[in-house]
């Protein structure tokens, strides 16, 4: 297994940018590996993190050691990994200038059945968000957490509750329009047709996010293919940690 640091200018987002990424390796510690194309996981950072967060706080290189897997860890600072109303197009970065550049220069499958989004908190939504727009391109989703009822979530933070003013605004645009639109994982999962990822979620009976995630399950439990699993957790790294190895299942088997 080998991690790489990308350092790489974006064409999208017009500024020099990073990405980790776990990558299998062939070697006296993992001799059964082969030469690929490997199966492939964007794994998505929360509201505060970056793309060096999992490696800091989970054991994911150990979780997939001797994987045929290549994990991708992007960085996208507090975009909710949307196209920004204000600032900059994030979600084309992650879902189309990210991937065509890691084909050229890994041994990745682009099939989406190999292809995997998933994330926890903001990149919970994130991850789903990806998916239920793209459906043709990835296979499998998870959810750790995830900020699933945007709508519900805008509505409690307030500005005085966030750090800069406007900040969902600037994200989104007016709340008020928030529901129905494009960035609404409600009307996403609504209007998806007949092709469907695989979609695993996951949250902590104490976690803040918990309520909205089972409105987000109940809702769709009989269109969607979600397998939904709650335990005791919060808003926490123990939380998802713990929680990896479910998703890493869930997308393999």
């Amino acid at each position: 297994m080998a991690l790489i640091r990308l350092d790489f200018f974006s064409d999208v987002l017009k500024v020099d940018t990073a990405v980790q990424i776990i990558v299998p390796q062939k070697c006296e510690r993992s001799p059964s590996v082969g030469p690929g194309p490997y199966k492939v996981l964007y794994l998505l950072h929360g509201l505060k993190q970056n793309e060096t967060s999992y490696l800091r706080n989970s054991h994911i290189e150990r979780y997939v050691q001797n994987l045929e897997l290549v994990v991708v860890m992007p960085s996208v600072g507090r975009s909710f990994y949307t196209d920004q109303k204000k600032g900059y197009p994030y979600f084309t970065f992650l879902t189309e200038e990210l991937p065509r550049l890691l084909a050229k220069l890994l041994p990745i499958s682009t099939k989406a059945e190999d292809t995997a989004i998933a994330g926890l908190s903001m990149g919970g939504y994130g991850a789903l968000k990806a998916a239920l727009t793209k459906p043709m391109q990835y296979g499998f989703a998870a959810s750790m957490s995830g900020a699933l009822d945007l709508v519900s979530l805008a509505n409690r933070l307030t500005d005085e509750k966030l750090p800069f003013p406007s900040e969902f605004e600037n994200t989104f645009g007016p709340i008020a329009c928030l529901s129905g639109s494009e960035d609404d994982l409600f009307a996403l999962a609504d209007s998806l047709a007949s092709v469907q990822p695989k979609l695993y979620v996951t949250c902590g009976t104490e976690d803040f996010l918990y309520e909205d995630t089972k409105r987000f399950v109940k809702t769709f439990a009989d269109k969607l293919q979600i397998t939904y699993e709650e335990r005791s957790g919060a808003h926490t790294w123990a939380f998802w940690d713990a929680a990896l190895p479910r998703v890493l299942s869930s997308f393999l088997q």
